[in-house]
Formats: structure tokens, sequence, C-alpha cells
């Protein structure tokens, strides 16, 4: 597969849902997504033969393996990362490393129609009383890019969400801490906010994603590819874990 029309295969394992995605030329060809909460491990790899079944396609013809590399679960992130980086490595593919968060920034644009300039402000439940969030602005197309990143990826706390919104001009608050935290967004309305509540996984945009990243040449070798994780903390204390707390 020649790199003008790449077939790419997409992986997410970041939240409990368990996802593949296969796309060439913007055109998604199969997907499967399936709500396994901690058996990532076990389902991945017949989630990847599904979609290469309905497509009629075999892994010697893709192009380069794509997968979400977060923010999200320590363990589910490690599982996609491993999975892609070792069927890139045994078919000597690329690697795209691909937000989570840019994935929902994407799917909240694609269907609420926004426009470039417009900003979203992507918020994901990060456990311990945290989010993961980010901040988007859409691109004009001719870029070659779906966003622009005008504030990385980092911790705040549910009720600085909203304040975080506002004051970066984002119309728009996409993402599970909608959902999670749903007391904090009451006034988002009156405030001028929309929500957009998303807790399932997005593979179709991390494939898209992914190809962007392809055609602008920011694949990496699979030994280089590494999960995004932004909470520096891997572990849970014995009282935590006891309170089925989980990271």
């Amino acid at each position: 597969m020649t790199s003008s029309n790449p077939l790419l295969l997409a992986l997410d394992t970041a939240q409990e849902d368990c996802a593949a995605a296969l796309l060439r030329d913007g055109k998604l060809l199969a997907v499967r997504c399936e709500h396994v909460g901690n058996r990532h491990a076990e389902c991945v790899l017949g989630l990847i033969d599904a979609v290469l079944a309905e497509a009629g396609e075999r892994k010697a013809n893709l192009s380069a393996v794509a997968f979400g590399a977060g923010p999200g679960s320590f363990t589910g992130l490690r599982v996609a990362c491993g999975v892609a980086q070792g069927l890139a490595w045994a078919l000597q593919l690329p690697v795209l490393a691909v937000s989570n968060l840019e994935a929902v920034a994407l799917l909240a644009a694609r269907e609420k129609g926004l426009a470039p300039g417009d900003r979203i402000l992507v918020a994901n439940d990060a456990r311990m009383n945290e989010c993961y969030a980010a901040l988007y602005e859409v691109c004009d197309p001719a870029t070659g890019r779906y966003f622009t990143c005008l504030a990385e990826p980092a911790l705040l706390k549910p009720e600085v969400v909203p304040v975080a919104a506002r004051e970066g001009g984002a119309k728009l608050v996409a993402g599970s801490a909608p959902v999670q935290f749903p007391e904090v967004f009451e006034g988002a309305a009156a405030e001028g906010l929309e929500l957009f509540p998303r807790t399932e996984s997005a593979p179709e945009e991390i494939a898209l994603l992914g190809e962007a990243m392809f055609r602008r040449g920011e694949a990496v070798e699979p030994q280089a590819a590494a999960p995004f994780y932004v909470r520096n903390r891997v572990a849970l204390t014995m009282a935590e874990r006891a309170a089925g707390e989980k990271l």
C-alpha cells in the first residue's frame, strides 16, 4: 500500500472500551468497539482480526498502526501501545501515537459542525477527583491538521474545567467529565457553554488523526512509540485499592 493511499489500523484501549478501526484514504472500512472493563489484553487481537476480515484485508496490506496514546488508564494505554508496537515490528510498519483527547475533540467537531477558529475544551475523567483536559482550536483543512492545541493535556479539578473553557474561549466542552461530574456543569448553558458528553471510545477519529499524522510524516519507529500518561503517579495505596479507586 502506498503512502498516498494508506491502509491504517487504529487501536484504542485507553478507557473501559476496546476498539479497532480500519481506514483508507479517509474512508472507514470497518470498526469494532466493545465495553470490556479491564479485559483489553484478552479482546484486542480478536477485534483486529474482525475489522480486517470485514474489510477483506490482510495484515500484510497495512501501511501503519495508530493507537490511542492517552491520557487514560495506565494499564489500558500499555496494552494498546504494546500491541501496536508488536504488530508494527513484525510487519515493519511505522506507528502513530494519537491523543485520545484530540480524538474526542474531532468527534465533537464533526458532529457539531464546528468551523475553523472554533475552540473545544476536552475533559475526560482521570479518577481521583481529577480530569485530563486540553484546549483545541479547529484548523483550516488546507493546513493538513484538524486542530491547533492551545493548551496541552493537563490535570484539572472538575470545578476548574468550566472556568478553563470560558477563559480559553471554548464554545464546547466535550468528553466524559460532564457525565462523571454533572453538578459542575449545571449552569453551563447559562454561561454560554455547550456540552458534548462522551464516555465511549472514538476509534474512527483516532484513525483519521493517525492518517493525518502519517501524511505529515509524523510516524515513528515501533520502539519509539510511547503512551502519554500526564499523571506521574502510577500506583494506588493499599487503602485506596481497598476503597475501590482506580488509576
